[in-house]
């Protein structure tokens, strides 16, 4: 009960902190707080164990930094100025980018797989988008006049 009051605190500090950050434009310390909480969050809903989390961690971390790798890797092209022959390009460019994110997800399964037990890694999904939501809702909050 105490964790998850502390998280929701936290939540609204992070989120007052990004909503009153330049648009579009989130600091890295609010960035490395919110990673903390998302640590915290993962790991509580979870239930990861000292030993479960010390496997757990290395592999998701690695995972989140491959597709931080590839987004921004990704060129995000002006709709309005490109061509018909450079939209094609884009969309090949993005069906390619979606294998290499599912290639990518199959291999974090995998790797949890004999980190931690199969309950646990099914358990990841509804994890990330509670946390996600959460976020998202507090920021929502803070943006209403």
């Amino acid at each position: 009960m105490k964790i998850s009051i502390s998280i929701t605190s936290l939540f609204l500090f992070l989120t007052s902190l990004a909503v009153n950050a330049q648009p579009g434009y989130m600091s890295k310390e609010v960035r490395e707080r919110i990673e903390s909480q998302r640590v915290a969050f993962i790991t509580q809903q979870l239930r990861l164990t000292p030993e479960e989390a010390a496997r757990f961690w290395p592999i998701y971390n690695e995972y989140r930094d491959a597709l931080k790798v590839m987004r921004e890797d990704f060129d995000r092209p002006d709709l309005e100025t490109i061509t018909e022959e450079e939209a094609g390009v884009i969309i090949e460019q993005h069906l390619q980018q979606e294998q290499r994110k599912l290639e990518l997800k199959r291999s974090l399964l995998t790797r949890l797989r004999t980190a931690i037990p199969d309950k646990k890694v099914l358990m990841l999904q509804r994890a990330e988008n509670e946390f996600n939501r959460e976020l998202l809702r507090k920021v929502q909050e803070h943006r209403k006049p």
